[in-house]
C-alpha cells in the first residue's frame, strides 16, 4: 500500500527499511524521502514504522539462542548461600 503518494513509498519500502537496519525515522526521511514533501502521510509513516521496527525485533529475538537460568535455581542457590 503507499504511504507516501509524493515519493512513491510504500509499506513495504519501510519495512525493508526497518530490516535493513535504519535506526531512525529521521534516517528513514533521509534515506528514501518519506514525508519530506507535503507531510500529509508523515502520522500513518511514523506508525507503519514503529510497527516495522517491532516486528523486526520480534523475529530477531525468536531466532536468538534461549540463555536464561530457571527461576527456582536462582532462589535456592540463593538460600543456600
Amino acid at each position: 500500500m503507499y504511504v507516501c503518494l509524493c515519493h512513491g513509498i510504500t509499506d513495504r519500502t519501510i519495512r525493508k527499511a526497518a530490516q535493513s537496519g535504519e535506526q531512525s525515522f529521521a534516517q528513514l526521511q533521509l534515506a528514501t524521502g518519506l514525508a519530506t514533501c507535503c507531510g500529509a502521510c508523515r502520522d500513518f509513516a511514523e506508525t507503519v514504522w514503529q510497527e516495522a521496527l517491532t516486528e523486526d525485533a520480534v523475529i530477531r529475538l525468536s531466532q536468538a539462542p534461549q540463555q536464561w537460568q530457571p527461576v527456582l535455581e536462582i532462589a535456592v542457590e540463593n538460600s543456600i548461600g
